[in-house]
C-alpha cells in the first residue's frame, strides 16, 4: 500500500524487539510542515549502496554456540540470519586462525613451524584445526539459513616465521615474506572454497597499525608494506583465477591520513585494491565522506566495532551517513562475562570479568550452565538496521535530526521503490515528529530509548511535490562553544641518522572556537606504530585561545615530577613517527582524545 507508513520498534529491554506498530496513512503536507520537528526524506538524492551487515565468529563465539543444545543452535542461526523470521544478517567476518578473542592462549595459524624454521613452499599448510573445531560447519549452516550470506576473511596473526620476531604476537612483518604471504592467503582462499565457503573479500591484516600493544595475534604493517603485500596478492589471486576482493587497512578512522591516503594516492596500489575497510574505535566517520569526495569509485566498508545500545547505534547511523556500505559487529555471542577469552593477551582471563551493563552480545549463555540461552535487547536494536537495510538498497538523503531528539538514516530498494528509515530515540522521553517525503507526510511518535524502522512506498501523494532536505526548516542544535586540541606537527630534534639519540616534540593547537580550560594538562604519546610507546610528555597546558599552539617535548615522563631525557634511537631506513594527544581539565573531569598525526622520516646509515 503506497503512501502508508509501516513500523516496527525495538526497546532497550530484553524480549521487546520488532514490535509492529499501527500503520499510519500519509496525508498531504500542509503549510505548517516546515516546523522544526519534521524529518525529510529525499529519494531524488542518492548515495552509496548497501552491501551487508552481520558480525563475526571468533573462538569465544564458537565456544558459546557449540555449548548449546542442537535445537537452540538452530534457533540462534534462524534468529540471526533468516530474513523473514530473524534479523536477516547477510555478511559475516571469518578469522584465518586465532584472533584476540580465544578461549585459550594456544594461538595458531594455518602454517605454524617450530621457532627458527621456515616453510617457504608452504608444505605444512593446513586448515584441519578449523575443520576439527566445527568452524567451517558453522559457516555452512549459516549459509544454509541465508543463501545470500557473504563472507569476509581477515588475518590477526600471520605465521610467526613470516615475522621479524618469529612470534604470532607483537612485531612486524618480515619484508622477505611478501610473496610467500600472498601465496599463503591464496591457499587459504582456495582451502575455504574446498570447504564450501566462497570468500567475497580478504583483509590481509586486522588493525594494521597494531602490533605491539597486546599479547595476542597481531602484526604491524606500514602502508608501504601492505602495498607490497596486496600487489603480490593481486598477482597470486589472478594466477589462481580467484575473484575474491582485496580490502586494505582494516583499522581506525583516526590513523587513516597516513595509511589509507598514501595507498589511494599511489596509482599502482589503488589499482590493486578493491576497497578500504574501517574500524570505529578512534576518530570520526567523517573521514569516509572526505575520502569519497576525492576517490568516488573506491568503496568503503565498516568491518568492526562494538555497538550494542541505542546510544551506541548513533555511531552506526553516522557511519552509514558518511558512506559505509557495511557494518560488522564485534562479536556475536558469549557467556555472561563476555568470554571466556584471552583479554588483552595477558593474562589469560576466565574469571569474573563482566561486561558493562547494556553491553551484552546478541545472545549469551551462562558460565555455570552453557546450555542456558538468552536473547538480548541488542539483537533487536541492531536488527532494526540489519533486517530492513538489505543488500543493494541505496542510501537516500534524509534529515540527520538531533541527538537530543531523534536521528535518522534512510535507504531505498531500487526494485520496488520502498524506503526504510531507521530512527533512533536516545532520550528518556517519547519523541514526536513528522516524517515527510515530497508532498506526503505522517505524524509519528517513538518511545524513549528505542530504535525503530519506518517503511513506506512513495505514491502519487509523495510524488506530488519535490522537497529536498535543505528546503525545510529543521530543528537545530544550540551551538555550544568547544575547545578542541589537534596535533599539527611532529618533529625530531636532531640529525636523522641511524644510531642517533633524538628528542621528539609535537605542536598542539586549539582548533576549537573557545579557549582551553585553566589548569589543564596535556599528555602526548609518541610511537613508531601507533601504539607501542617511544616517549611521552605530560606537562602543564597554558590556556590556549582558538588558533594558538603549544609545543610538547618528550622530556617529562607521565606522572613524574622530575625531568629526564627521553631519546629514541632508530635504525637506517623508513620510519613513521606517531603523536597522539589527550588533553584534559582534571577539575571538570573533562578529557578530549584527539587526532593521531604521523610523519615519515628516512634515517641514513
Amino acid at each position: 500500500m503506497k503512501d502508508t507508513v509501516f513500523a516496527t520498534v525495538s526497546y532497550s529491554e530484553k524480549g521487546r524487539c520488532f514490535e509492529a506498530q499501527e500503520p499510519v496513512e500519509m496525508r498531504k503536507a500542509g503549510p505548517d510542515s516546515d516546523e522544526k520537528n519534521t524529518i525529510v526524506i529525499d529519494p531524488a538524492k542518492t548515495y552509496q549502496p548497501m552491501f551487508g551487515m552481520g558480525s563475526i565468529w571468533t573462538d569465544t563465539d564458537l565456544n558459546a554456540f557449540y555449548g548449546l543444545d542442537p535445537k537452540d543452535q538452530d534457533y540462534v542461526l534462524e534468529q540471526l540470519f533468516d530474513p523473514e523470521k530473524g534479523a536477516g544478517w547477510n555478511f559475516m567476518r571469518l578469522p584465518f586462525g586465532s584472533t584476540d578473542w580465544e578461549v585459550t592462549p594456544d594461538f595458531y595459524t594455518y602454517d605454524d613451524m617450530p621457532k627458527g624454521e621456515k616453510d617457504w613452499n608452504l608444505e605444512h599448510f593446513s586448515v584441519q584445526r578449523d575443520i576439527d573445531r566445527g568452524f567451517f560447519e558453522l559457516a555452512r549452516r549459516c549459509l544454509k539459513v541465508n543463501p545470500e550470506l557473504k563472507f569476509l576473511g581477515s588475518v590477526w596473526g600471520m605465521p610467526a616465521w613470516m615475522k621479524e620476531n618469529d612470534s604470532i604476537m607483537y612485531g612486524r612483518m618480515d619484508p622477505a615474506c611478501y610473496e610467500v604471504y600472498a601465496r599463503y592467503l591464496t591457499k587459504t582462499v582456495l582451502a575455504y572454497k574446498e570447504q564450501g565457503i566462497d570468500l567475497y573479500a580478504v583483509t590481509p591484516q586486522n588493525e594494521s597499525l597494531t602490533g605491539n600493544d597486546r599479547a595476542t595475534p597481531a602484526t604491524r604493517m606500514t602502508w608501504w608494506m601492505q602495498k607490497e603485500v596486496i600487489l603480490a596478492m593481486r598477482r597470486e589471486f589472478d594466477a589462481a583465477g580467484l575473484d575474491t576482493q582485496i580490502w586494505v587497512y582494516d583499522h581506525n578512522f583516526d590513523m587513516s591520513d597516513f595509511f589509507v591516503k598514501p595507498m589511494l594516492e599511489d596509482e599502482e596500489c589503488r589499482k590493486a585494491l578493491d576497497a578500504v575497510a574501517f574500524h570505529d574505535y578512534g576518530g570520526d566517520p567523517y573521514v569516509m565522506s572526505e575520502l569519497i569526495k576525492e576517490y568516488p569509485d573506491v568503496p568503503f566498508y565498516m568491518t568492526e566495532r562494538t555497538i550494542l545500545s541505542v546510544t551506541d547505534m548513533n555511531n552506526l547511523l553516522r557511519e552509514l551517513r558518511n558512506g559505509a556500505r557495511s557494518y560488522l559487529q564485534w562479536t556475536t555471542m558469549s557467556d555472561e562475562f563476555g568470554g571466556p577469552h584471552v583479554y588483552g593477551g595477558n593474562p589469560f582471563v576466565y574469571g569474573g570479568r563482566r561486561r558493562m551493563p547494556g553491553r551484552d552480545n546478541f545472545f549469551t549463555t551462562l558460565r555455570k550452565d552453557p546450555k542456558a540461552l538468552t536473547k538480548n535487547a541488542s539483537f533487536g536494536i541492531y536488527g532494526q538496521f540489519t533486517k530492513y537495510f538489505q543488500r543493494d538498497m541505496v542510501r537516500v538523503d534524509s534529515s540527520y535530526g538531533d541527538r537530543a531528539w531523534v536521528t535518522t538514516v534512510a535507504f531505498q530498494d531500487p526494485k520496488d521503490g520502498h524506503i526504510a528509515v531507521v530512527v533512533l530515540n536516545e532520550t528518556d522521553d517519547e519523541q514526536s515528529f513528522v516524517l515527510r517525503c515530497g508532498g506526503a507526510e505522517a505524524s509519528l511518535s517513538q518511545p524513549a530509548k528505542t530504535a525503530a524502522t519506518y517503511c513506506f512506498t512513495p505514491g502519487e501523494l509523495a510524488a506530488s511535490q519535490c522537497v529536498a532536505v535543505c528546503d525545510v526548516k529543521m530543528r537545530t542544535e544550540e551551538h555550544v562553544p568547544t575547545w578542541d586540541i589537534a596535533v599539527t606537527d611532529v618533529c625530531l630534534n636532531g640529525e636523522a641518522k641511524a644510531g642517533n639519540e633524538l628528542l621528539l616534540s609535537a605542536v598542539v593547537t586549539n582548533v576549537g572556537d573557545a579557549p582551553t580550560p585553566p589548569r589543564g594538562t596535556i599528555y602526548v604519546q609518541f610511537s613508531e606504530d601507533g601504539d607501542n610507546l617511544i616517549a611521552r610528555s605530560y606537562v602543564p597546558l597554558p590556556v590556549l585561545q582558538p588558533g594558538e599552539s603549544f609545543e610538547a617535548v618528550s622530556n617529562v615522563p607521565f606522572g613524574m615530577p622530575y625531568y629526564y631525557r627521553v631519546a629514541w634511537t632508530a635504525e637506517a631506513g623508513r620510519h613513521q613517527i606517531f603523536a597522539r594527544a589527550t588533553v584534559g581539565n582534571a577539575e571538570a573531569e573533562h578529557w578530549t582524545h584527539n587526532n593521531v598525526l604521523a610523519k615519515e622520516f628516512t634515517f641514513e646509515s
